[in-house]
Parts: C-alpha cells; sequence; structure tokens
C-alpha cells in the first residue's frame, strides 16, 4: 500500500516536551488518520533518544491509519520541540538525519502559539512547572522569560513551590510568624530544616512544583502565607501577559497546569485580552509541516 496514492499526502504533528510526545497523523483535508504517544522528547535529552520517542509514536500512529511503518520516509512533519529555542540546539537538529520526507521544527511554545490563535496575531503564556511567554505578531516571534528554574521561570510551578518551601523554612527559624502553610511543608519534612536541606540537593523543578496545591488550599482557606504566595505568582504571570501585549500580542491564551488556579488571582483588567485556545499545539505543529510541503 501506498500512502500518497491511498492518501494523498500525509502530514505528521509532534508536539514533544520533558514529560513525553504527542504525535498526531493528518490527511490533506485534515482528517486525523492515527495519534501515538512515547517518552520525552526534550532537545536537551540528545536527539537520538528524541527521536527514538518520536519514531515510536508515529508507528503507532502509521499502525491506526492502517499503513505500513516504512511509509515514515513520505510523511510532511512538523514539531514543536522543547528546548530548541536555544541556538545550539538548532543547529544540532538542523544538522541531524530524520526520518522523514520534510521537517520543520520550533519550540513547542511556538506550535502551542499557532494552535492557540490558529496561526493569526497573539500570544500565550506557559505556567505549568516552568513559565515563558510567546507572542507571533506580523510573522515576528517575541518571547519572554522560559530561561530555566535557575535564572528565570517566574510565575511557574517550581518557583511558586520554592518560594513556599523557603517561606517554612523563614517560619522555622523565627523569620516570619507561624502559618498554616508552612507548618504543613514543615511536617512533610518532619519539621527538620536539614531533611529539606537534603531533599532540595536532588529535587527537580517538578519536585518543586508539587508544592503548588498546597499553597493554594491554604490560600483558599485564608491563611496569610499561602495568601501573599498566590498573589506574588499571579504578580509574576501578570508581568509575562503584560510585557506579550506590549509586544503586540491583541490576545493572550493561557496554558499550562497552574492556569486554572492562578486564573482567580489574575486582575480583572486583564480578561479583555485573555482568550481560550482555538486549536491545540498538535494543530499548531501540522500548521508548520504544511509549510513544509510547500516550502
Amino acid at each position: 500500500m501506498n500512502a500518497r496514492r491511498e492518501y494523498g499526502p500525509l502530514f505528521l504533528g509532534i508536539d514533544g516536551g520533558g514529560s513525553g510526545c504527542r504525535i498526531r497523523l493528518c490527511d490533506l483535508q485534515g482528517n486525523c488518520l492515527g495519534v501515538g504517544t512515547a517518552g520525552p522528547a526534550n532537545t536537551l535529552l540528545g536527539l537520538p533518544q528524541v527521536f527514538e520517542q518520536i519514531v515510536i509514536a508515529t508507528n503507532a500512529a502509521l499502525s491506526q491509519a492502517g499503513l505500513d511503518h516504512d511509509h515514515m520516509g513520505s510523511l510532511y512533519a512538523g514539531a514543536g520541540l522543547a528546548g530548541l529555542s536555544l541556538a545550539r540546539e538548532r543547529a544540532k537538529l538542523a544538522a541531524f538525519e530524520h526520518p522523514f520526507a520534510t521537517l520543520v521544527a520550533e519550540t513547542d511554545a511556538h506550535t502551542a502559539c499557532l494552535g492557540a490563535h490558529n496561526g493569526k496575531n497573539g500570544g500565550i503564556v506557559i505556567a505549568g512547572t516552568g513559565s515563558c511567554g510567546l507572542a507571533l505578531v506580523d510573522g515576528q516571534e517575541h518571547t519572554v522569560s522560559g530561561w530555566g528554574f535557575a535564572l528565570s521561570d517566574q510565575g511557574s510551578g517550581s518557583n511558586l513551590g520554592r518560594a513556599a518551601l523557603r517561606r517554612a523554612l523563614s517560619e522555622h527559624d523565627g523569620i516570619a510568624p507561624s502559618s498554616a502553610l508552612g507548618r504543613e511543608i514543615l511536617q512533610r519534612f518532619n519539621h527538620s530544616p536539614e531533611e529539606m536541606f537534603l531533599w532540595s540537593e536532588a529535587a527537580k523543578p517538578g519536585d518543586f512544583a508539587a508544592f503548588v496545591p498546597m499553597v493554594f488550599e491554604n490560600a483558599q482557606a485564608g491563611d496569610d502565607a499561602a495568601l501573599a504566595l498566590a498573589r506574588q505568582s499571579a504578580g509574576e504571570v501578570t508581568e509575562l501577559i503584560d510585557a506579550l501585549a506590549a509586544k503586540g500580542a491583541p490576545q493572550i491564551t493561557l496554558v499550562g497546569g497552574l492556569t486554572g488556579p492562578i486564573d482567580p488571582w489574575l486582575p480583572n483588567r486583564l480578561r479583555p485580552i485573555l482568550v481560550p485556545a482555538k486549536f491545540d499545539a498538535l494543530h499548531g505543529a501540522l500548521v508548520l509541516a504544511r509549510a513544509g510541503m510547500t516550502a
């Protein structure tokens, strides 16, 4: 069976992040023929590992479409990949021998923005374990933040979780007054700052972000420390939104796991420009795939 004779040109959308990758296989009319998932596809993990996972997911999508795996070489692929904001990673990808007919790749934030606004002017603020903002305005890409947990990621779950642990330590040391949030966090570490310190030595951003639900639960209960942290995080997300609006984004979509919890804390003045996503990041990746066929 020949993919081009059976279906016409086929397009592959790839959404690759630090926790996993998703694949969507579509025909020229946009009909979904198959989907697939696999492991992490952040380019910082190394391109051989990334494409190993992409191939696994692509094979699953081809199988659903009733196509043999050797049709992979006829696919027009578009990808949004975490880690691709670095010029170093883009250079590596340009030199990498991928298995598709064509591959057009951008950051995962870029494809999420393409999908959210269906290719029109707009921006997104990703507020998840990490954070960043990206706007596409008249064909130009503008980014804010997104420089990682050590230097950036304001308004992210990891940043909020770390701030909550710092608050708990300050309470233990008598620097800040005791709070329900601080007591709950300290209880997790058996009221031992040393235990918390040893945990932090190996902790990843996602480990810090795991404390976010605790912050919002205590904030809803009226705890002063949690309220201050929730407001601070909302203020940081607001700064990212304002920065994108200043760069010309007429509408902005919030995406990521912190979107739901943080939304009630955002100022009302932002409501006119905040809009839900029209489509997902895979839709954005498929926009790139189609561009690759016509390039």
